[in-house]
């Protein structure tokens, strides 16, 4: 999502990343990342809120083959994953929420890698509008 910060303000949206360390990891995780300051890092190491996402949470996914899979080919592509913080059986997601607490996107990640495109996410802001 980094490369597409600025996209989704001109779209009118803010953009938020939700983690589940803690504050300091967070807080070191987006310095190492490189996100804009206008992107809020938040923490939620309770992780009700992919719980109210429906966002699933299962060894087997984080360890199974298309995670695997996915892994490879972030690899191949330049990726290196750090020190794992936070709960590594948590799988992500996306949301698009309107002001008023809407959901009008939701993709629950499957397996670590698997993410809605920045341009799913994006049309699916501008069609909600």
């Amino acid at each position: 999502m980094r490369p597409h910060a600025q996209e989704f303000e001109q779209a009118g949206a803010r953009l938020a990343v939700i983690g589940n360390g803690w504050p300091a990891m967070a807080k070191s995780w987006a310095q190492h990342t490189g996100f804009p300051a206008s992107v809020a890092v938040l923490t939620d190491p309770s992780r009700k809120a992919y719980d109210l996402a429906g966002f699933k949470r299962s060894i087997a996914a984080t360890l199974g083959l298309a995670g695997v899979l996915n892994f490879i080919r972030a690899f191949r592509k330049g990726f290196r994953q750090g020190r794992t913080r936070g709960d590594p059986w948590q799988q992500g997601g996306s949301l698009v929420v309107r002001p008023g607490g809407k959901v009008v996107f939701r993709h629950a990640s499957s397996a670590p890698g698997d993410h809605a495109s920045a341009g799913t996410l994006l049309n699916a802001l501008k069609s909600a509008s």
